[in-house]
């Protein structure tokens, strides 16, 4: 009867312990250890953000760039943003060509600001699928937030300013 009982309970266990609907989210440091090129099937891929923030929300486009083309097919799975105080993610929206030559794909994820201010210096990771289904890690260089006027993130007036920051954090 103790051993059903104890099999019983190390199985609901086991089943608890499975029962995850998400791998836990990255932390801090495991975000700032990604790289900032990517190597694919013979391409160097590159990333680009654009933090903006517009009232409460921040808006981040980021862009997947090779100077080859094409591009390897990469489908970003989430948007990260290392900050100061933490960490920010949002989920991607539909993802687009940036060029004609297909050397490009961008994608903007849009949440709340969480107290960020313009200039604040950040880092944005995105989070990819491969082609086989491999899924990959891509940081940017350091990032400054923009402020907006209001007006849509897919404005042309963006400003970004990026420098390799190659501290441990």
């Amino acid at each position: 009867m103790k051993r059903a009982l104890l099999l019983l309970c190390a199985a609901a266990g086991l089943v608890a312990c499975g029962g995850l609907a998400s791998p836990p989210a990255p932390s801090a440091g495991d975000l700032l250890s990604a790289p900032t090129t990517l190597n694919l099937a013979g391409r160097t891929v590159k990333l680009e953000a654009m933090p903006q923030l517009t009232l409460s929300t921040l808006n981040v486009r980021v862009r997947l760039q090779t100077t080859q083309k094409p591009l390897p097919k990469l489908k970003v799975l989430g948007v990260y943003m290392v900050t100061a105080g933490g960490v920010w993610n949002a989920p991607p929206n539909t993802a687009r060509a940036c060029d004609a030559r297909s050397r490009c794909t961008q994608v903007t994820a849009s949440g709340p600001a969480q107290g960020l201010k313009p200039t604040a210096g950040v880092q944005v990771v995105v989070n990819l699928s491969g082609a086989g289904g491999r899924t990959y890690w891509l940081r940017d260089a350091v990032s400054s937030i923009s402020q907006s006027s209001g007006k849509s993130i897919l404005q042309p007036v963006l400003t970004v300013q990026s420098a390799i920051n190659f501290s441990a954090q």
